[in-house]
This record gives structure tokens, sequence and C-alpha cells, in this order.
């Protein structure tokens, strides 16, 4: 007798193993969707078929790279936790550009950067920085790595919508982005992608010595970690560490197992966030270093990308049927994965059907509203969001930067005054609902609470009183 629950089990079993990703472990319903996204895909009746499809000798390693890029949850946006970002502007980078200053080259990678929104964040706020400083002669090399094949394709074509710029205001948008072609999505200008390059690299390989060898400057690895096992992290830890040079930062996600970290990193505290640097470091400027490029398989100059099957309409006929059986908690979940992949169309078909079986859910119309700023129909899902949750921060946030944006500044100044009435109630320490890892107290800093001045900004033109001024 056939057993597809116990042939379903040792593929999700298989899936951990290779990946090292425990977080998968207790969400099988979550891995279960991806795995039947993929096996629909390459047309497998089952797990069983699936399971001598990856075990093919011609056939399974590439099936295994694709399988890689769709379990791989690719979270990110422009200038994602702007506590940390904040850290950075005035502590870290003048900190390192101080050091460095002799030998002015910095070089930083970025672990798990997803679609490039991370490294170019970076590199916008590193351009503005060396320009204010007048030092523009500087050599600076940005790394992102990540196991997604697909992720790095996005990520060199450097093209957004408003899913990835949902915290870039307008005025921003239009200083370091030039639009695209297609309408609505936003190209990244070159000065910026010129100091980015991306390749392949499996964070599993590091403790065995494989990967970039450094040294680095500054070393992010943000909410990658919390997919793994504390032991196993702990160790991905210790060998970006090694790679590291003196006067290095790491700086780690607010989810990941950061309270271990102090046996082997000096933490530094900031407002809402800390920082690590190696134990004992010394302090000055690091010697001159030849940067050891990654010896990743593939070209070069990046790996090969091989395209994802299933991809186009076929698999945009499927979505909605992905999310008919599943609670909104998990309809959720897959629409994030299929917006942060890219695939917006997906993405908005799949709410749509989710809306239709849940249609009172917030966050459902939440992430509706997020996705229709790419179509300008965003302010009317906003609204139902708040109809449906009076409560929900982030809608009045966002709502406010899209009104200020359309020249409603009176109703916009209404919205932020209500979203800090909202976060005076709670406590400081705790998460904003779909704040994607903003806690009350930064939320707060952000939109004029908590004692700072109000200068008008909400998310999207505060974060970057960061890089006011580039052009």
């Amino acid at each position: 007798m056939s057993d597809p629950r116990g042939a379903f089990e040792r593929l999700a079993a298989r899936v951990v193993a290779r990946t090292g990703l425990h977080y998968y472990a207790d969400k099988t319903d979550l891995l279960e969707m991806v795995l039947r996204r993929r096996m629909d895909a390459r047309g497998c009746a089952g797990p069983t078929e699936y399971l001598a499809l990856l075990s093919d000798d011609a056939a399974g390693e590439a099936e295994w790279r694709a399988l890689e890029s769709a379990v791989t949850i690719g979270e990110t946006f422009f200038f994602r936790y702007a506590e940390q970002f904040h850290a950075l502007e005035r502590t870290i980078l003048p900190d390192l550009l101080t050091r460095l200053r002799p030998r002015r080259a910095i070089r930083i990678w970025s672990v798990g950067c997803a679609n490039g929104a991370e490294p170019y964040s970076l590199a916008i706020l590193l351009h503005r920085m060396l320009r204010a400083r007048g030092e523009a002669d500087w050599d600076v090399e940005i790394l992102g790595t990540d196991i997604s094949e697909q992720a790095l394709e996005r990520a060199r074509r450097a093209e957004y919508g408003a899913w990835s710029l949902r915290d870039v205001g307008a005025s921003e948008r239009r200083r370091w982005f030039r639009p695209a072609p297609c309408g609505r999505h936003w190209i990244l200008r070159d000065v910026y992608r010129r100091m980015v390059r991306f390749a392949y690299g499996n964070i599993m390989d590091l403790p065995a010595g494989g990967g970039p060898g450094g040294p680095f400057d500054l070393i992010l690895c943000r909410n990658v970690l919390l997919y793994f096992e504390t032991a196993r992290a702990l160790d991905l830890v210790r060998a970006m560490a090694e790679r590291l040079s003196p006067p290095g930062w790491l700086l780690l996600g607010h989810s990941d197992p950061i309270g271990e970290c102090g046996a082997f990193l000096d933490m530094v505290t900031f407002a809402g966030t800390v920082a690590f640097r190696a134990a004992g470091a010394r302090h000055g400027p690091a010697a001159p270093c030849r940067f050891v490029r990654s010896a990743a398989p593939g070209t070069a100059g990046g790996p090969r990308v091989r395209a994802r099957a299933g991809a186009g309409a076929g698999a945009r006929a499927r979505a909605p049927d992905i999310v008919a059986g599943a609670d909104a908690g998990l309809a959720r979940a897959e629409v994030r994965a299929l917006a942060d992949r890219g695939a917006l169309a997906d993405a908005r078909a799949c709410c749509r059907a989710a809306l239709a079986v849940h249609p009172l859910d917030a966050g459902l119309h939440f992430l509706s509203a997020v996705l229709a700023e790419d179509i300008g129909t965003a302010e009317d899902e906003f609204r139902r969001t708040l109809y449906l949750d009076r409560d929900h921060v982030m809608a009045h946030v966002h709502l406010a930067r899209l009104l200020r944006d359309g020249g409603a500044a009176e109703d916009a100044g209404r919205m932020l005054r209500q979203a800090r009435a909202l976060l005076c109630r709670l406590p400081p320490d705790a998460p904003v609902a779909d704040g994607n890892g903003l806690t009350v107290a930064g939320l707060s800093r952000l939109v004029g609470g908590d004692g700072v001045a109000e200068d008008g900004g909400v998310p999207g033109d505060r974060l970057p009183t960061l890089a006011r001024g580039v052009s």
C-alpha cells in the first residue's frame, strides 16, 4: 500500500538535511505548499516521484538549485530595519571610514542578499557619506551572496516595484532610481549598481572553509540564521567572524540567536539594536589586504543562471489554487513568498483568492494594499485594512505617506497623528504588526514620537534622512 504522507515526510526531512533550514521542521504545512509548487512545475505526480528526480544523477542537482531558490525566504526591501541603518549612518560606517582612511578601501559582505535591496541600500548610504567627506576616490566593494540563483538574477537587474520600495518615499525614488520602460517599476541608477557585485553562495559551506575568504570590514547576515538550529547558527557566526578585518563589524537580524554570540564577539548596543565586533579586536586602521574572491562554481563574473521551470502563464494560472484550502496565516505567508520572489502577478492572484475565502482578514488586505502600490490602487486597500482593524499602525503609516505624496498633506498629518497615538499605547520593545521586525520604540522615533521633533517625515522619507542630498 502506498504511503503518500510518509513519502512527503521523507522528502521534507531530506530538504531540511540538505539546506540546514531547521525553520521548516515544525512548519510542514508551509514547506508542503512550496514543495507542491515545485512538483507541479516539474510534472511530478507525488513526493515519491519528486524524490526520484532529486536523486537523479543528470537532473537532480539542477532541481536542487531550483528548490533551494523556492524554499529560501527572500523577504527584503530597501533600508530594512531602520534602527540598524541609523546605527550604520551615525556610528558604524563613520568608524570604518575613519579607521580605513589610510588604505581608502572598504569591503562589505551582504550574506543572504536576496533581491539585492540590502547591498544596494548600503551603496546608496555609503555613496552619500563619501561624497559628504569629499573622498569619492575610495575602492568600494560590496559583495552580495545568496543560495537562490533566481534572486541573484533579479538583483543584477536592479529593477524594483513598490513591494521592494515600500519604505522609500517618492522623492528618494526619483533621486536613486530611474523609471523602468515597462511602467511603474524603477531601475537603480548605475552609480550605485557599480558598487555591488553578486555571486552564488551557500552559507552552509562557511564552516568548512568555503565561500568568500575576506577579510571584510562589515558583514551583514540579517534574519538568515533564524532558519537554522542554534548550534549550527553559532558555527556560522564564528565562520563569519573569522572573515572580519581587525576593525570590522558584524550585523545580525533581530530574530537571529544573537544572545549566544557574546562568548566570542564583543556586543555594541545602539538604540533599538545591537552590533558585534571581533572579541579583543585591535583599534586602528586595518592593514592593506588583497580581497579573496569566492571560489563558487560558475564563471568568474558570477554563476550561470538557470531559468526556473514552470514560470510564466501556466504558473500564474495555478497560483490561486495554492491558497484555496489554506488558513489566513498560511495564505499571507504564501503571498509574501511570491512577492519576495518577484512574482507580483502571482502574489496578487493569490491574495485575491485568499481574500475570497477570508474577506475580513486585515493582514491580507494590508498585503493587497502594498502590492497595489505598483498599479496605483493602494489607497482603497489601506482604508479597508483600517476599517477592519483601526489599530493597524503600519496601515496608518503607509497611508500617510501615500496621501502626502499625493499632495493631501492635511489628511496625511491626521493619519500620522493617529499612528503616534496608537504607538503610545504599546510596549516600547514590542514588534509592530506587519512592521518587518520594527519595534514600537523604533517606529515611534521614525514618525516623530517619543520626544523626537516632527519633520513631516513618515517611513520612506525619514529613513534616508540617511541619504538626504543624494542626487
